[in-house]
């Protein structure tokens, strides 16, 4: 009789927990992950010698003022940040 109470309890408590779970735990979309950070971004050719280098390090350090951050920059500067 003992086992046939345990038996019964745990699948009760099995049954319980797979007709509730989902209304506790909220399904995840592919599409729009939770806590998923979105970004932005912006690309700039790179062309020319020693000037184009000062030129470039002009636009990181413009760009990276406003908060982006350099992924790329060869043949593009590519940067990159959080969509706001």
């Amino acid at each position: 009789m003992k086992g046939f109470a345990l038996g019964l309890s745990l699948s009760l408590a099995f049954i319980l927990g797979c007709v509730s779970a989902p209304l506790i735990v909220p399904r995840l979309s592919a599409q729009n992950p939770p806590n998923t950070t979105r970004w932005e971004y912006v690309c700039q050719e790179v062309a020319g010698g020693f000037s184009a280098l000062r030129t470039m390090q002009a636009y990181l350090n413009e760009h990276g003022a406003e908060g982006w951050e350099a992924v790329s920059v060869h043949p593009f500067t590519c940067m990159k940040r959080p969509r706001m």
